[in-house]
C-alpha cells in the first residue's frame, strides 16, 4: 500500500551547507534503491519532506531520520495511505523565500498536525511553489 509522509525538522548546530550536497546524493541513491519518492525542501532554518513509498520502507526510513544527527526537532506533521505518488521520483529544492518559511514554522504548530487541518493541502503548494534542483 502506498503512504504519504510528511515531515519537518531544524537543521542541527553540526550541520553545514556542505553537507546538504552529501544528504542529496546519499538521499537519491538510497530512495531509487527502496522506491520511495517525494521532495525535501531547505529553507536554511527548516527541512520539510514529503516521502511517498511502502508502508515497511517508510517506517524505515522514519527511524533512519530520528537517528540522522544533522537535524533535530524532527516532527512528523502527517501520515496518510494514499492513491498515487504527488512526486515520481526524490527530488531536492532550496528556497530562502521568507513567505515558505513563515508557511513551514506554521505547519510545525501542534494544531496541525491532525489530519483535518489539511497539511497535505498545506503542504503540496509549498513544495511544487519551491521547484527542484
Amino acid at each position: 500500500m502506498l503512504r504519504r509522509l510528511a515531515w519537518c525538522s531544524v537543521p542541527s548546530s553540526s550541520f553545514s551547507a556542505a553537507s546538504l550536497d552529501e544528504i542529496v546524493a546519499s538521499a537519491r541513491r538510497n530512495n531509487e534503491r527502496h522506491h520511495i519518492s517525494g521532495m525535501m525542501l531547505f529553507t536554511g532554518p527548516h527541512f520539510l519532506g514529503v516521502l511517498e513509498g511502502s508502508e515497511w520502507d517508510l517506517a524505515n526510513l522514519w527511524q533512519k531520520l530520528g537517528r540522522d544527527e544533522r537535524h533535530r526537532d524532527l516532527r512528523r506533521i502527517g501520515d496518510v495511505l494514499c492513491g498515487d505518488r504527488w512526486f515520481p521520483r526524490w527530488m531536492m529544492s532550496r528556497t530562502d523565500n521568507a513567505v515558505v518559511r513563515a508557511q513551514i514554522e506554521s505547519l510545525r504548530s501542534p494544531q496541525v498536525r491532525s489530519p483535518a487541518a489539511g497539511w497535505a493541502e498545506a503542504i503540496r503548494p509549498i513544495m511544487l511553489h519551491a521547484g527542484a534542483v
